[in-house]
């Protein structure tokens, strides 16, 4: 994960800034773009660059799944992992409905970030597996 270009987007700063520690320091990851809404997220101008967008799902202003949407409009190259506390089965399937490469509970995170960034740059999925088998059909 050396070099890895993330962009954070999360509005519980003291979370967002535990998790950028956690890249930086653990996995030397750069982190070359924050955001804490989703009116901020829209403001970045260099997600182009970004290897990986970790997305919180529920903001105050914009939600996650709508801003992935459309970034993916114009980018259809970025790579969106969700961060959520929502376990409910159908809104995790709109999760991959959206464009989003993975998905990562809140309370799991830190242990589980690192195998998601690296099934997502492999090109393959992070979802619970109990959504995956769900959706077989729908995967790419």
């Amino acid at each position: 994960m050396q070099g890895l270009k993330v962009i954070l987007v999360d509005d519980n700063e003291p979370f967002r800034n535990a998790l950028k520690n956690v890249l930086m320091n653990k996995f030397h990851a750069q982190i070359i773009g924050e955001a804490s809404c989703g009116a901020e997220f829209k403001e970045l101008t260099n997600l182009h660059l970004a290897d990986i967008i970790l997305m919180d799902v529920m903001m105050p202003d914009i939600d996650g799944i709508t801003l992935t949407k459309n970034a993916l409009w114009t980018n259809k190259h970025l790579k969106f992992i969700a961060i959520t506390m929502h376990y409910d089965k159908v809104y995790l399937t709109s999760l991959m409905g959206a464009g989003f490469r993975g998905c990562v509970f809140k309370s799991n995170i830190f242990s589980e970030i690192h195998n998601a960034i690296e099934m997502v740059m492999e090109g393959k999925r992070y979802f619970p597996k109990n959504i995956l088998l769900e959706n077989e059909g729908t995967l790419t």
